[in-house]
């Protein structure tokens, strides 16, 4: 596995962690087995749409009988479901391709949040390099983000709940950057760079 590909297990795996955090409120202890779940949906790269649709069934099923699920392995059978669907809908069709893939860029730089203006330049020269098909380094960015809101407060209690419910074994550096990154991409709505 490559420094890259980490990154994007780790991102997937806490974007569907904070999914249920943000969407309903649910925070599970996350253990080796929870976590294995989350890493078989990224390696069988399980579209987060089709993997929150599944989580929002189960979670509505869970309210209505008062009984909601304990552990991500709840969601395992739903994500499946969903899954086999999707590919089954997609069997022989052709997809469009966007018609402009650097929309999301565009229209959050035109739209930069205050509290990101100091780093306009940044995303600028980043999002300018990913518009010419390069694969630029994204890390003096990441960094330069992390630094400036390092001692954010609602940033700091999530990350620490978040490791908190994380087998130790789990609680690795490089995943609370992760984590962290992907805290302030929702709340700032930062389009993809990697």
């Amino acid at each position: 596995m490559t420094a890259a590909d980490s990154g994007a297990d780790y991102g997937y795996i806490i974007r569907v962690i904070q999914y249920l955090d943000r969407r309903h409120g649910l925070r599970f202890f996350i253990g080796s087995r929870d976590f294995d779940v989350l890493y078989r949906w990224w390696e069988k790269r399980i579209p987060e749409a089709i993997v929150r649709e599944s989580l929002d069934r189960v979670v509505e099923r869970g309210r209505r009988r008062s009984r909601l699920p304990r552990s991500l392995s709840s969601f395992s059978a739903e994500v499946r479901r969903g899954y086999d669907s999707f590919l089954a809908l997609g069997v022989g069709e052709t997809r469009p391709e966007p018609e402009d893939e650097h929309a999301g860029m565009k229209a959050f730089l035109a739209a930069l949040p205050p509290e990101l203006e100091f780093m306009r330049g940044d995303f600028a020269a980043l999002f300018a390099k990913l518009q010419q098909g390069e694969t630029p380094d994204a890390t003096p960015l990441e960094e330069k983000l992390l630094a400036r809101f390092a001692a954010d407060g609602e940033l700091n209690a999530k990350t620490a709940w978040f490791l908190n419910n994380l087998a130790p074994t789990l609680r690795r550096p490089e995943i609370e950057r992760r984590y962290r990154l992907n805290f302030l991409s929702g709340r700032f709505a930062i389009p993809p760079w990697n």
